[in-house]
């Protein structure tokens, strides 16, 4: 036996500390006085990346300024625009008021330096001509001011028993409606040229009758309409059915008919009978440049003698259309 076999080799152990030494070291920050507190290590930026944040926000700052000034100026334009159309639209109204008003004063007023006589009466032309000026756009369907205005000339000058086209009875009611059906039925419709011309005056004679003393007035022109989806649905609905090369070729565009409006006048100076004439034929060979197609196009329409539009060529009565048709179109229930 050694002089070691009786002692126990020692076993070298890590330093191991207590809880309660590790809180007596290092004592909590709070317990520290202020001065002996450790400063955390903040990482300085620099002054070429504070430059760089500066310029960033500042480009920010500009792009959003911009932005806010395009949509100000936008706003801007919007508004603008509104009010120029408003005004225009009022130039329009106030300049249709100044119209009517004038064409009513020298409709009932007469003139102190001169006598009317039935030979020398001038309020045939003077219907003739502000009915052309009043609906040169058509009937303004989109306007009860200026609708009820126009409405207002058409029951002034006419007779209660107005003969209009094919209409025997009703003319004023009659007339109107084929004045409606002008322009709802076309996307556009524009009177392009006239001229007003007086055919027959009275014949100064002792035994003139009533039918010798009548104004007769012509108006000649050529009226602008674009053919619209509607318009063949309402006036061509065979077209659309059986023929859709046609079609394909007339919807979208513009024909130009000459027109020939005859006005019969009595000795108070209303209308009496309304005659028109509108060259349909004419129009599409210009644009079909086909008689073969004119033909198909126009035999099917809804178009009577008179130029009425949506009139059954059979009869004078106004229920053209198939009930299908009908259906088909907001404007034709409207009206």
């Amino acid at each position: 036996m050694s002089l070691h076999e009786g002692q126990k080799t020692p076993v070298h152990r890590p330093n191991c500390f207590s809880i309660s030494d590790i809180l007596l070291s290092n004592p909590p920050l709070k317990t520290l006085p202020t001065s002996e507190r450790p400063k955390l290590q903040v990482k300085k930026r620099g002054r070429r990346r504070l430059l760089q944040d500066e310029e960033q926000r500042k480009a920010r700052r500009k792009a959003q300024c911009k932005l806010n000034q395009r949509r100000y100026r936008a706003r801007q334009r919007g508004i603008i625009s509104t009010l120029m159309l408003e005004t225009e639209g009022l130039n329009g109204h106030f300049q249709d008021l100044h119209d009517y008003r004038e064409f009513l004063r020298h409709y009932f007023l007469r003139d102190t330096a001169s006598t009317w006589t039935i030979w020398n009466d001038p309020r045939p032309l003077l219907v003739a001509k502000h009915l052309v000026r009043a609906f040169r756009s058509g009937f303004a369907l989109h306007s009860y001011e200026l609708s009820n205005l126009q409405e207002s000339f058409v029951r002034l000058v006419c007779a209660p028993d107005l003969i209009a086209q094919g209409a025997t009875t009703d003319g004023v009611e009659a007339l109107l409606l084929q004045l409606k059906r002008y322009t709802s039925y076309h996307g556009t419709l524009e009177i392009r040229s006239s001229h007003v011309n007086i055919v027959h005056t009275p014949v100064m004679d002792r035994q003139a009758n009533e039918e010798k003393l009548t104004w007769i007035v012509a108006i000649r022109g050529a009226m602008r309409l674009r053919i619209s989806r509607d318009t063949l649905m309402l006036v061509y609905p065979h077209v659309l059915r059986h023929h859709d090369r046609i079609a394909q070729r007339i919807v979208g565009q513009t024909i130009e008919p000459e027109f020939l409006t005859t006005l019969y006048f009595d000795t108070r100076g209303k209308v009496t009978k309304f005659d028109q004439h509108v060259d349909f034929a004419g129009a599409f060979i210009q644009l079909l440049n086909s008689m073969d197609d004119v033909v198909t196009l126009l035999d099917g329409a809804l178009i009577s003698s008179f130029s009425e539009l949506g009139v059954d060529n059979k009869s004078t009565k106004e229920s053209a259309l198939p009930l299908g048709c009908k259906q088909l179109s907001l404007k034709f229930i409207l009206l």
